[in-house]
């Protein structure tokens, strides 16, 4: 009876034991499941998950929409989970199994240096082999950032850099000209910035409004850098930066609303869905801020306000996909209005596009027709401030419309490790300056009307080749015609010609070190706001000239690339030499009025190295950094002998970054970055300094189940006073700014 009562005794233990999961019964099977996350919280689709067991053949299964993944139930034992998905780094998990029994979580991280791919390096043909600098910014890691706009984000990336050092959300827009690798910084740029293949540089003035794209729409950023005329054209002198929307190949929705200092409220979200082929999508964004001062207090008077902004953006999508080919339409609207820092100068702009597209695919062949225009307007005004600034003037109105139109096509023809691209494009835009001055007395003066017609018309061929397994080779060449027509008869016409090759090769020396290196020339022709726009900025005014001819630039690169189990490094020399380049030229200063010209100087050499870093002590911690050095300065004929030597204006010599992410959605997400730029001059003689700083953002936030995510931010953590602009007026950049947010993804 004892032996009996034991017995009953410890059967009954070992089933408690092992239903508790203490004690794994050899027959015990208990299925894995779990969901796969990004950097932010977000669920991770189409994620290939593999689970191995020893003694067993792998098992491989799918994310679903919503991250989740099943695996059958396995028998105890050591698994070993990886899990893997195209733009993110492979990560992998070892565990006793059933004793990790649960939701298996799983986080991964953004692709690193050596495996990005980018589509912006070859037009979106993404058969074809690129050599090529580049960076790239996930949705994840957009949102994981202290930086609420675009512009901001992209400073975190080598070489990147605008006119003025302002955030868009305070900036004049005719100050964003972005460009890379100090290529002479004006309100012009020198980088081509598009949207799914759209340009998002203004036609008539080729600066960017950063906020046309919504937050919730972006998939992730690439940044080329180093001259792509060869298959973008006159726009790519510096280099490429393209916004690549999520793909409506799935119903799903995102949110983002937030408030912060300044009372600024922004929200931005994203719905897009698919059902038998036909897909769609929608996006908005709103953001309203009473702004902050831009003039340093030292200079200050009662005609200084805060400059604010309000501005509306809206882009949806519709189309049809049949397999062997695809249609797609798009339409994009914009506006928004700001105020300039004081009280009578501001400006607004209003604008409409729209665009289609089809493609397809056969054997070995892929094609792609592209087509789109718009409708703009904008409208601007400038005044004379006092000296006490405590009153200003009115001195001159305008408003600009104009409309233009864009066409291109291209075809990829694949054939073994050969592949070919060749397309052609067209581009057209209209544009009038009307503008009404006013005497110092306030009395209008006489309308005036300037402007005119720029037409581009191009051919395109690259073919890549891969002669042995370890090495890449790419060529490409692309020729331009130009014609700019002025409306007023006393200004020239342009009617000009012009090549763009580059030559690209990368060898994998091995498993970890790779070279690589380019040679190209590439050309930029004059906007029209530069042939035909004057402008005045404070007591700066700067006159166009219908007689500029476009910049040359001849430059080569070479790098390399080292990567291990948990780092990866990058670092590039370049040399770029910028021949007839655009430059605002001063021509007379008083102490009410400095006066330039844009005119050609002579030649701009531009030298210098990038290096990046990104190292990962623990799966969920990330760390990275950059440095670039740049020695951009004016090598001019005896014309121009004031400018021989100088430091090209709005280039900084030296630029470092930092940062780390901690990513662990079950618990927190938490960001830091620190950026800090070197002595930048605002002017060709280098006469007004801008001096060098150092900033530091953070970002925490928390899921709240698997669909929202609460955010807190902080921009400027020391409230740090710096330098963007001396017209001669000193003016300084964001303050310290608190944001608090909730942002939900379903699913």
């Amino acid at each position: 009876m004892l032996h009996s009562t034991r017995l009953v005794f410890v059967l009954a233990r070992a089933v408690l034991l092992v239903t508790l999961g203490a004690v794994p019964s050899a027959a015990q099977a208990v299925a894995a499941t779990g969901v796969v996350l990004d950097a932010s919280g977000a669920p991770v689709p189409g994620a290939r998950v593999t689970v191995e067991m020893a003694g067993a053949p792998a098992i491989e299964r799918t994310t679903a929409s919503d991250g989740t993944y099943t695996v059958e139930p396995l028998p105890p034992g050591e698994i070993t989970l990886s899990v893997s998905a195209p733009g993110f780094a492979t990560t992998s998990r070892t565990i006793a199994w059933p004793a990790g029994a649960g939701s298996l979580d799983l986080v991964l991280h953004p692709a690193g240096l050596t495996e990005i791919v980018t589509v912006t390096a070859t037009r979106g043909a993404e058969a074809l082999a690129a050599v090529a600098s580049a960076s790239v910014l996930s949705s994840a890691q957009l949102n994981v950032m202290a930086a609420p706009t675009l512009d901001d984000a992209l400073r975190s990336t080598p070489g990147f850099s605008l006119f003025r050092r302002n955030s868009s959300r305070v900036a004049n827009p005719s100050t964003q000209g972005v460009t890379l690798r100090g290529l002479a910084g004006s309100g012009a740029s020198r980088t081509l910035v598009l949207a799914d293949g759209f340009p998002l540089n203004d036609a008539f003035g080729s600066w960017v409004y950063w906020n046309r794209i919504p937050q919730a729409a972006m998939d992730r950023v690439e940044v080329v850098r180093g001259a792509s005329g060869d298959i973008y054209g006159s726009d790519a002198l510096g280099g490429v930066i393209q916004v690549l929307t999520l793909a409506p190949d799935r119903t799903r929705a995102r949110a983002t609303i937030e408030s912060g200092s300044h009372d600024t409220q922004r929200a931005t979200a994203y719905v897009g869905g698919v059902h038998r082929g036909w897909f769609g999508s929608a996006a908005a964004e709103w953001l309203d801020t009473d702004g902050v001062y831009i003039v340093a207090p030292g200079d200050r008077g009662s005609a200084d306000v805060p400059a604010w902004s309000d501005y509306h953006s809206t882009v949806a999508t519709a189309g049809h996909d049949a397999g062997a080919w695809r249609a797609q339409a798009r339409m994009n609207l914009y506006s928004e209005v700001r105020g300039n820092g004081t009280a009578l100068v501001g400006n607004d702009t209003n604008a409409r596009h729209y665009a289609a597209e089809v493609s397809g695919a056969a054997a070995a062949q892929t094609w792609l027709v592209r087509a789109g225009g718009g409708s703009q307007r904008y409208f601007n005004n400038f005044s004379a401030v006092a000296a006490d600034r405590d009153s200003e003037r009115l001195t001159r109105v305008q408003r600009i419309p104009h409309e233009t139109f864009t066409g291109s096509g291209q075809w990829t023809l694949t054939r073994g490790t050969a592949v070919i691209l060749a397309g052609a494009e067209v581009r057209r835009t209209e544009a009038e300056v009307v503008e009404n001055g006013f005497t110092a007395a306030g009395a209008p003066l006489a309308s005036t009307t300037t402007g005119g017609t720029e037409t581009i018309g191009s051919a395109f061929v690259r073919a890549s080749l891969v002669p042995a397994s370890r090495l890449t080779m790419v060529v490409g060449v692309r020729g331009d015609f130009w014609r700019s027509t002025p409306l007023l008869p006393s200004s020239p016409e342009h009617d000009i010609d012009f090549f763009s090759p580059r030559a690209s090769v990368a060898w994998q020396a091995t498993p970890s070190l790779s070279l690589h290196g380019s040679a190209y020339r590439a050309y930029r022709t004059p906007t029209l706001n530069e042939l035909h726009r004057s402008f005045r900025v404070g007591n700066t005014f700067t006159a166009g000239n219908p007689l500029l001819e476009p910049e040359r630039l001849t430059g080569a690169e070479a790098g390399l690339l080292v990567s291990g189990r948990r780092y990866q490094a990058r670092a590039t020399l370049f040399l770029n030499h910028l021949d007839d380049v655009v430059t605002n030229v001063t021509l007379q200063t008083t102490p009410s009025l400095i006066t330039r010209q844009k005119q050609n100087a002579d030649n701009v050499r531009a030298a210098g190295v990038e290096a990046e870093l990104e190292y990962r002590p623990h799966p969920s911690l990330t760390l990275t950094g950059l440095a670039v050095w740049t020695d951009s300065t004016f090598r001019t004929s005896a014309a121009l002998a004031a400018l021989e030597g100088n430091r090209v204006p709005q280039v900084p010599r030296h630029q470092f970054g930092a940062g780390a992410i901690f990513t662990d959605p079950r618990w927190v997400t938490a960001s830091i970055q620190l950026r800090t730029v070197g002595e930048q001059f605002d002017d060709d003689l280098n006469t007004f300094r801008l001096g060098g700083f150092t900033v530091a953002d953070a970002y925490v936030g928390r899921s709240i189940g698997r669909s929202a995510q609460v955010y807190a931010a902080v921009e400027n953590i020391a409230d740090t006073e710096y330098d963007t602009g001396r017209t001669p007026i000193r003016t300084i950049g964001w303050p310290r700014t608190f944001r608090v947010g909730v942002r939900l993804q379903l699913p």
